[in-house]
């Protein structure tokens, strides 16, 4: 092998020093977002990490996100995945964890046009306004007593993505008990895939549903998610075509992304304001102002409600539900002049 004098390898960003072998794995500590907002502090928005045997790279800028997230996102498209999220996205075969090929991307395209395109969040309007109406009549209900505001908010985004994915719904006593036993699946997920070298956790989708819709036992007005997945699976031929693994896998992603992250965040913004009389005060009057005190809620108010606005995104920047981005295969950096 020749090298090329005249072509030289970008330099590595500064980094702190690590132990031989172990690298700086014993000096990162439990929070690792204060952690690598320190670091920042003192080896600037771009620098390494010697974590065992791994060089990593941490970007702790808006603007390098931006280009690494937007701008060169083809460049930077891989994953670097760990054992742990092999093993929950069925070796990679979901929308986060694909390989950048051109089947890898069609995951994504599916998926926004099924679920994420504008037709397609109208109708399902009634379904969301539904489902926070049996929200509201649960904490109604049970005036006086205490609520978990974490698997309320849970069971309704699992009932609305439920519905979009396969068009069912868990009602009663069924919705508390399953919303609960899926809630712990999801958080055990979350906390292996933040985990190194954790295996063995492959989370399980019900076969019953996919054999109802592959004979088509639930019945509903239009085609959802899932029927759509299955449709495509079925053209084996098909540049479209997918595994019932991929499926499975992207159903993972949508399920247990669209139910934690919210969630969460519902979860730590009333917090915040019960720790906060009068930013609650300032909430119930915007609501007051803009909607009306025996009027619902509705997603065209969301524009005006500017102070909620603003509680949500401080919310998301003090408790973000996905602090850390999904890492991405190393490469260069064009505009940076690092590797």
């Amino acid at each position: 092998m020749e090298l090329n004098p005249l072509k030289r390898t970008p330099p590595l960003p500064p980094g702190p020093p690590g132990l031989p072998v172990l690298g700086y794995l014993p000096f990162l500590g439990n929070n690792l977002v204060h952690k690598f907002g320190e670091l920042a502090d003192q080896y600037g928005p771009i620098y390494k990490l010697h974590l065992g045997n791994k060089l990593c790279v941490v970007i702790n800028s808006p603007s390098l996100v931006k280009e690494v997230v937007r701008d060169q996102d083809s460049i930077f498209a891989n994953r670097d995945s760990n054992i742990a999220a092999l093993a929950a996205t069925y070796d990679g075969n979901d929308i986060a964890f694909s390989p950048h090929i051109p089947s890898g991307g069609l995951f994504g395209k599916v998926f926004v046009r099924e679920v994420l395109s504008n037709s397609s969040l109208q109708a399902s309007y009634d379904l969301r306004k539904d489902e926070v109406r049996k929200a509201i009549r649960y904490v109604y209900n049970d005036i006086g007593k205490p609520v978990h505001f974490g698997e309320l908010s849970f069971r309704t985004e699992l009932n609305v993505i439920m519905n979009m994915m396969w068009g069912g719904v868990l009602e009663g006593e069924e919705a508390r008990r399953v919303g609960e036993e899926f809630q712990e699946i999801v958080i055990k997920l979350v906390d292996l895939l933040g985990k190194p070298n954790a295996a063995d956790f492959f989370p399980v989708l019900a076969g019953l549903i996919f054999k109802e819709k592959m004979s088509g036992g639930i019945k509903k007005e239009g085609k959802d998610f899932l029927q759509v997945m299955l449709e495509l699976h079925e053209k084996e031929d098909s540049e479209m075509s997918f595994s019932v693994r991929q499926i499975k896998a992207v159903l993972v992603d949508i399920v247990a992304g669209g139910t934690d992250t919210t969630a969460t965040t519902i979860e730590w913004a009333m917090a915040e304001l019960l720790n906060n009389p009068k930013a609650m005060t300032n909430v119930q009057n915007e609501l007051s102002e803009v909607v009306g005190l025996n009027n619902e809620v509705e997603e065209f108010h969301m524009p005006k409600l500017k102070y909620l606005e603003a509680v949500l995104k401080e919310t998301m920047r003090l408790h973000p539900a996905v602090p850390l981005l999904i890492p991405r295969s190393p490469t260069i950096l064009p505009q940076s002049g690092v590797t």
